[in-house]
């Protein structure tokens, strides 16, 4: 028998006294604070010390703790320990829309460091230090809360307090969280809408994702200038949404399409001195010149909208197409010179390419495994391998395409591009009026411009199998709708196939209002007058001028055409959908509709002052500069030679890549 000694039997009490009944330690739970991923957000884990938040949003607590978050003294309210805690547990809300989540969301957004939730949100500690004596009532009304919001943006500097907050900030900041539920949570939104328009009541539910793209599909900047490279850190944004197609559903369950660029990162530039020496060129800037436009797979399932996949497209199996500028003197060439940071032309910086294009629709064609890709430049439509990328023929105006079609307006080309399978042929139109010099306006009782007035843009059939364009017709473009009473300011989006002669094209352009309006139209071919006929002139611009003279010019009548029937389908404004560019549309089953955004790579050309600030209400094309490059001073707002400029971000609601899914209630055929 063992013997103990009194200090054994000491230590023995002790440990009996502090816990001899084996309960087992807390185990603590990492969790992690969403709306994008929140770092150095201060919380209180039950009776813990104050902490914050690390790079991934995540935080420590035990079962039981009460979490507390707060930014400086502006408390963003407190839930219970959990692996996921949102803005939904701290407003106690289930409800995306809630004023209280809403509001909580501006906060966190506007807040970010670099303003860009897409890449998580950075909370620094100087602006922790600059709220620490402020506060926020997340239950006041929008409009209340947007007023104090405003005044802590203020005291946290100046960059946060250029930031606007506005309900378009409100719905912005929504649509993120939307997407942040539906790719890190697992719960997508679904939000219902009912409108009634000449079709009848059109009731929809709408699901909205943000293109989530690894930094791999950045376009990296090839200049020098230190404020570009400060602006995209990382490269040019991923846009892949100048067109969609549906390519399917993967072994996974989830849906996959083709997601389209257009011709790369570009932005307008001033009037340069012409090559001709004589007059003055319009300006591209190209910040990343060795571009080739290319297809990507984009996948919607359990993590949300996700780039899987890029491919470039090809003129050859070794030369990639580029988006530059076609050559002066060829067909396609758009007037502009190309020009990377200093604005004037370079060849060895940025220069003209024969096989340039300026994607915009891609069809996928199953009964030939082809891809169909239209184009602005020449116009052209390019038969594509989707397993190459290569370029298997290209058709133009006067080689498979119409004759009138190479008088398209330079950037207005061949915008949609659809595949009717009931026929077996391909339609595509041209995305605003063509230019082609002026005609007596009824309007004004002047001579005004064909592009800006004439009441109609061109629609044409195209037979994949014989590669030529068939018959023609007029989509009709009412003034009214348009900013200055100009047609011109219609740019017509994307386009899909219904079956027999019905399609969804999406119109757009600048209201009287000047604010940008998008919509669905249903457009039926039945009772439309074939306009190639000979009657029409169909190789010259006589219709278009006839119909905004209201008399035949050379014959060709305006009132002898009866246009495409087009009828309102869907505002897409009042579902919620904020960008200026709706450009890809595509059919996912016989009642849904998935919608794309162009966010032009998240950026624009800015004009600068010599302090660097940006001047807001400057147009650069209404600059000219010298032949060094320099601004010449004129009257024109910005046009100044002390200013600069270059390409900068684009506005805050623009830059996201969007992907809606669109169901609506009954077929779209039954409409």
């Amino acid at each position: 028998m063992k013997k103990f000694s009194l200090m054994s039997l000491a230590v023995f009490s002790v440990l009996a006294a502090c816990g001899g009944d084996n309960q087992p330690a807390k185990t603590p739970i990492t969790g992690v604070f969403l709306d994008g991923a929140v770092e150095n957000l201060d919380y209180v884990a039950g009776s813990a010390a104050k902490a914050s938040t690390n790079a991934k949003g995540e935080f420590t607590c035990y079962a039981g703790d009460t979490v507390s978050f707060s930014i400086g003294g502006i408390a963003l309210g407190s839930a219970a320990c959990a692996a996921t805690i949102t803005p939904l547990q701290l407003a106690g809300s289930t409800d995306v829309k809630d004023v209280k989540v809403v509001n909580r969301l501006l906060a966190l957004q506007l807040l970010d460091e670099d303003s860009d939730p897409a890449n998580g949100i950075k909370l620094t500690a100087d602006v922790k230090t600059a709220l620490a004596t402020k506060t926020a009532d997340f239950g006041a009304a929008a409009d209340a809360f947007n007023t104090s919001l405003t005044a802590n943006l203020t005291a946290a500097g100046a960059k946060y307090a250029a930031r606007s907050v506005d309900n378009s900030r409100r719905a912005l900041v929504r649509e993120h969280f939307e997407d942040t539920l539906a790719s890190k949570v697992g719960t997508p939104v679904n939000e219902t809408f009912s409108q009634t328009t000449p079709l009848g009541a059109v009731s929809v539910t709408v699901t909205r994702y943000q293109v989530q793209a690894a930094t791999s599909y950045y376009i990296p900047y090839e200049g020098t200038n230190a404020k570009v490279k400060e602006d995209f850190p990382l490269g040019f944004l991923p846009s892949y949404g100048s067109s969609l197609a549906f390519k399917g559903t993967n072994a996974n369950g989830e849906l996959e399409f083709y997601g389209l660029t257009d011709r790369g990162p570009n932005g307008d530039g001033p009037n340069l001195p012409a090559l001709s020496g004589t007059g003055v060129t319009g300006a591209k800037i190209f910040p990343s010149p060795s571009f080739a436009p290319a297809f990507g797979v984009i996948t919607v399932g359990k993590t949300g909208a996700v780039l899987t996949s890029s491919t470039p497209i090809k003129a050859s199996a070794t030369v990639k197409t580029s988006g530059l500028a076609i050559p002066p003197g060829t067909l396609g060439n758009s007037a502009e010179l190309p020009v990377l940071d200093a604005m004037k032309y370079d060849a060895s910086k940025a220069t003209f390419d024969a096989n340039g294009l300026d994607t915009e629709a891609i069809v996928v064609d199953k009964k030939r495994n082809v891809l169909w890709v239209s184009d602005e430049y020449g116009p052209f439509i390019v038969k594509i391998d989707p397993a190459t990328g290569i370029i298997l023929n290209k058709y133009a105006p006067g080689s498979g395409l119409p004759d009138i079609f190479a008088k398209r307006r330079a950037n207005r080309g061949m915008e949609g591009l659809a595949l009717d399978t009931t026929t077996d042929k391909l339609h595509g139109f041209l995305q605003s009026p063509l230019t082609d010099g002026s005609a007596t306006y009824t309007v004004t009782g002047k001579s005004e411009l064909v592009e800006r007035y004439a009441r109609f843009t061109r629609w044409t059939e195209f037979d994949p199998s014989t590669g030529k364009a068939g018959k023609m017709y007029a989509y009709p473009l009412d003034a009214t709708e348009y900013q200055d009473g100009r047609t011109g300011n219609a740019k017509l989006g994307d386009v899909v196939a219904l079956g027999n002669g019905k399609f969804i094209v999406i119109e757009q352009g600048a209201a009287p209002s000047g604010k940008v309006f998008n919509k669905l139209m249903l457009v039926e071919i039945a009772s439309a007058t074939d306009i190639s006929a000979v009657a029409f002139n169909v190789t010259t611009s006589d219709l278009e001028k006839s119909s905004m003279g209201g008399v035949a010019v050379n014959g060709a009548d305006w009132k002898a055409v009866t246009t495409l029937k087009k009828t309102l389908l869907l505002d897409l404004n009042a579902i919620g959908w904020l960008a200026e560019k709706a450009e890809g549309l595509t059919i996912v089953d016989g009642n849904t509709l998935a919608l794309a955004n162009d966010n032009d790579f998240g950026m624009k050309t800015k004009v600068f002052d010599a302090n660097g600030k940006s001047i807001d209400d400057a147009d650069v094309t209404k600059c000219n500069v010298d032949a060094s490059g320099v601004i010449i001073t004129s009257t024109a707002a910005g046009c100044n030679a002390a200013n600069s400029i270059r390409v900068a971000r684009g506005a805050d609601q623009e830059r996201p890549s969007r992907l809606w899914l669109i169901k609506f209630a009954k077929a779209l055929t039954s409409f």
